[in-house]
């Protein structure tokens, strides 16, 4: 799926379940990266998720659903990544940057404890084992 096919099904809400795995995430991500500055990306992507779990039928419980350090830790990691490659298209980014790929990455940051933790699920934590980088 290219990018401009994958924005138009989150936006819709038409990802399948299937389709919404890391690689989605991350190409996502990249997308909210490309179209707004770090925080804006972050509410947007926050409301497409939460949608989007409601159209799959998902309960948000505090074990379950939408993860706002984890979501705000990869669109940082995305966006320091995008500027870094110069990608310009999410397919770019994963031949370019191929450690997006790897789902424990957020954990160079995290600990497990703060990872699993409820208020980390609940509101953003800073990390407790190396800062994200800086991104606009």
């Amino acid at each position: 799926m290219d990018d401009s096919t994958l924005w138009a099904q989150f936006a819709d809400c038409t990802l399948t379940h299937a389709q919404w795995n890391h690689v989605t995430h991350v190409r996502t991500a990249f997308l909210f990266s490309q179209r707004f500055a770090i925080d804006e990306a972050h509410l947007r992507m926050r409301a497409g998720i939460i949608r989007l779990n409601a159209r799959h039928a998902l309960v948000e419980t505090s074990a379950r659903g939408y993860f706002e350090t984890l979501t705000r830790a990869w669109l940082v990691l995305v966006s320091d990544a995008r500027v870094r490659s110069a990608a310009a298209t999410s397919a770019e980014l994963l031949d370019r940057c191929p450690e997006l790929l790897d789902r424990t990455l957020p954990n160079r940051h995290y600990s497990k404890d703060l990872l699993g933790s409820p208020r980390a699920r609940s509101i953003f934590v800073a990390p407790d084992m190396a800062p994200l980088p800086d991104v606009p």
